[in-house]
């Protein structure tokens, strides 16, 4: 297994350990509805940056996966997915500015990841993409996840169960 593998690997693993530890058991109805969702908007628009060649995944977790969805797989299904619900799950009770400055701060520190990233390894290759439409992309993702979540709360019926 080459490094960029194992990195996946260890991002992989760092991502079930968040998602087991950080949302809360009584909450997982709402974490799996902001996951599926977030996955309905990450796959067309990761398909669409691959496909127009602004970004390249040239390693994957699983060694195939590049014949048959270019995007990654570990990033778009799994990864962004468990950070969308932490942050929808732990958004504070702020008003615009706190809001904003959440926003900024979670984007800011994914962004700031996945340029590292870009530069050490072979995990993802810009080509006419720049860290700057990552993190207006993230954000833009992130606030309108969190609007149907918040939407979807409104409606939510809860149920006891024992």
């Amino acid at each position: 297994m080459n490094m960029d593998r194992l990195i996946l690997v260890g991002i992989t693993i760092i991502a079930i350990l968040a998602f087991v530890t950080l949302i809360p058991k009584n909450r997982a109805r709402e974490a799996w509805v902001i996951l599926l969702f977030l996955q309905v908007i990450t796959w067309p628009a990761g398909l669409f940056v691959v496909e127009m060649g602004w970004i390249k995944y040239p390693v994957q977790l699983l060694a195939d996966t590049n014949q048959y969805n270019r995007t990654s797989l570990t990033f778009e299904f799994f990864v962004f997915p468990i950070v969308a619900i932490i942050f929808s799950l732990y958004f504070p009770k702020v008003g615009k500015l706190g809001a904003l400055i959440y926003y900024v701060c979670f984007t800011g520190f994914f962004t700031i990841l996945e340029v590292i990233i870009e530069k050490t390894t072979r995990l993802v290759d810009y080509h006419g993409w720049t860290w700057y439409w990552t993190f207006i992309t993230v954000n833009i993702t992130l606030f309108i996840n969190h609007k149907y979540y918040l939407w979807f709360k409104q409606k939510l019926i809860t149920v006891n169960s024992k």
